[in-house]
């Protein structure tokens, strides 16, 4: 009797004990989403950092416990930050890390590839970054572009005489108005690469089965395809969707000469340190850019890695 009453004991403990580790997951999940927002507002130049870790707690939770979970999570931090921090975070939250980290999720649980994993990832932050700046620009009682160009307008501030705006100063707001779709692209790849690495890296770490997609240093992509928006952004860049198709265009074939040199830069060390040496140098040395693309168009067309292309792996 005193056997079965210990029996009945144990399993009622390993009942609540399992009733409270998915709320114990949610909650820690939740904290840390909180706790980097506020960072990122104690400490602005933790901002960047914490826009590439948010996912990793959806995503996470997505895994452990379903999307439905996941969208709780990110419904109960969204209203979190927007009460306590400030409203555009709560945006930020929903339409921002919470929409990419949701999406990175379906596609893990789908068990899509790692490439149609990555290109989704990459698709939820360009969208987000479009949806983003929306919100934003209507908050205020702007339009898309209105929007823009008066965050624009602020930093050029410290440009203008008087409060009058040069010649030059106009030319370039105008082109940047006109490269904008192209740029918001081009930052919505950068993120959603990163998100994609990190996230994927952490869940390696956690043993999580996952399998990831070939590193940088191995991208190509399909010359035919590339070469043909080339031509065409070069032949019709008078119009503004050519004008900002050869932007992005061009900074793929840029992220591909990067993956050609730290491919030799691995070739030749192993080491993480030489990695980032290489990353420092690109981003502070003006030439390196050009002729990273440069590079990456030569392997374009002769694929100097002697890599195929294999989106589908």
């Amino acid at each position: 009797m005193e056997h079965r009453n210990n029996n009945k004991n144990d399993n009622s403990n390993k009942d609540s004990a399992d009733k409270s580790n998915p709320r114990r997951l949610f909650l820690i999940c939740l904290a840390v989403i909180l706790g980097m927002s506020l960072l990122g507002i104690l400490f602005p130049f933790f901002s960047f950092a914490a826009a590439l870790i948010w996912p990793v707690p959806v995503v996470y939770l997505a895994l452990k416990q379903g999307l439905g979970r996941a969208a709780l999570m990110i419904a109960a931090a969204a209203l979190l930050n927007g009460i306590i921090i400030t409203p555009v975070l709560g945006l930020i939250t929903v339409a921002g890390f919470g929409f990419v980290g949701f999406v990175m999720s379906g596609a893990l649980l789908e068990k899509f590839s790692p490439f149609k994993v990555l290109l989704f990832t990459v698709l939820a932050a360009v969208a987000s970054n479009f949806m983003l700046i929306t919100g934003i620009a209507m908050g205020m009682g702007y339009s898309f572009q209105e929007g823009i160009r008066n965050a624009l307008l602020e930093n050029l501030l410290p440009l203008l005489n008087n409060g009058e705006m040069s010649v030059l100063v106009q030319m370039q707001l105008d082109l940047v108005m006109r490269l904008m779709p192209g740029l918001i692209v081009i930052s919505g790849l950068v993120s959603g690469i990163l998100n994609y690495y990190i996230v994927h890296w952490f869940l390696r770490a956690k043993n999580m089965g996952i399998t990831i997609y070939r590193t940088l240093d191995k991208w190509r992509f399909p010359a035919g395809y590339i070469t043909a928006a080339i031509v065409l952004a070069l032949l019709f860049r008078d119009w503004a969707v050519m004008l900002n198709l050869g932007v992005i265009v061009f900074f793929l074939v840029f992220l591909q000469g990067f993956g050609v040199g730290l491919f030799y830069v691995i070739k030749r060390s192993s080491s993480f340190f030489w990695r980032w040496i290489y990353v420092f140098l690109v981003i502070v040395i003006p030439l390196l850019p050009p002729f990273l693309i440069l590079l990456g168009l030569i392997d374009l067309w002769f694929d100097i890695r002697k890599l195929e292309f294999a989106g589908s792996d």
